[in-house]
């Protein structure tokens, strides 16, 4: 058996797939109310942003723990740091002028 809890290859990659499409339906209905966070069905969309981010990293966490060698997880932890200062980069400059 492949993906799912347990497994000998890729275990908890079912799961991490499941928890990203969580966050992304979330994501999906504060565009849709264009971030308010009062959803039409009475939930809070930001707490369930946060929820959503706790399991996706959850996720993340077990995936990188049980499927990364540890080669893998020293290029992981690079490719974070390069990412967020490109994040960083751009929200500088795209903020609003000060």
């Amino acid at each position: 058996m492949t993906f799912a809890f347990g497994d000998a290859k890729w275990p908890g990659v079912a799961k991490l797939t499941e928890e990203a499409g969580e966050l992304i339906q979330v994501v999906g209905k504060l565009m849709m109310t264009h971030g308010e966070v009062t959803h039409w069905d009475g939930t809070d969309l930001r707490v369930r942003f946060v929820l959503e981010l706790g399991d996706l990293a959850a996720a993340i966490q077990f995936v990188v723990g049980k499927v990364l060698t540890v080669d893998e997880v020293r290029l992981l932890r690079t490719r974070i740091q390069e990412k967020f200062e490109k994040f960083e980069q751009w929200h500088r400059e795209q903020g609003e002028p000060g």
